[in-house]
């Protein structure tokens, strides 16, 4: 993201906490712009983190929760969080999370898909993320429909940080483009399917699967537009 790499090039930026790390998609932009950097990541999935350590084996990885980070305060130059708001029980609680584990004027970096303005290709994307999110959530599993842009400004401003750049972030990839594609997306939406067999719910759900079908065919499916937001904390 060169919008980053403009903004930070005269910042010293040593020590970098990513929050919802995954199996570390975003550490790979926070090494283009920070190469020098320190970077940890934090998860509270097993999984995902025995993946990242495998990917990333010079960053340290941490199993705990956005919403309590086992950090002492001023610990980090910037903490950044990417693709995980909507998979957060406290939103407003890991926001200032972060703001008490990077040091006094420190960095925060949300990187979040948003869910209004989209193309048709983006919204054959929402559709089959919130169809997963839907099934998660019957199954008890955090996992919320997305955010419109707006909103996700607001919840950074309401944590205190203090906004001092944003920017969309488009992907104009089709992700369906290569034989095969397709039909993986649609094997998985029924194996998710699957998870609430003997619920009222499954019914409602069943025909939602050729309806994504139809959609993706029309239009493509296409990555939501993200936002990019940088602040800095209190």
């Amino acid at each position: 993201m060169e919008q980053l790499k403009t903004f930070f090039s005269e910042c010293k930026i040593n020590s970098i906490l990513d929050v919802g790390t995954g199996s570390g998609d975003f550490i790979t932009v926070l090494r283009n712009v920070f190469p020098k950097a320190k970077i940890t990541g934090a998860d509270p999935d097993d999984d995902s983190l025995q993946e990242a350590q495998k990917r990333f084996p010079d960053c340290s990885f941490l199993k705990m929760n956005a919403e309590h980070l086992e950090f002492a305060e001023n610990s980090f130059d910037l903490a950044s969080i990417s693709m995980a708001l909507h998979h957060l029980t406290d939103i407003q609680k890991a926001l200032i999370e972060m703001q008490r584990v990077v040091k006094p004027g420190g960095w925060i970096i949300v990187n979040e898909l948003f869910s209004n303005n989209l193309n048709h290709a983006q919204e054959v994307h929402k559709m089959y993320h919130h169809f997963r999110s839907s099934i998660d959530r019957l199954t008890g599993i955090n996992h919320n429909e997305t955010f419109e842009k707006e909103q996700i400004i607001r919840m950074i401003n309401d944590a205190g940080i203090s906004v001092k750049l944003d920017f969309e972030n488009r992907e104009e990839t089709n992700l369906i483009a290569s034989p095969g594609e397709l039909d993986i997306r649609i094997e998985k939406m029924k194996q998710n399917l699957e998870k609430i067999k003997g619920l009222p719910e499954y019914e409602i759900y069943k025909p939602q699967i050729e309806a994504f079908r139809q959609r993706a065919l029309l239009f493509g499916f296409q990555p939501a537009t993200r936002i990019v937001v940088v602040g800095r904390a209190k």
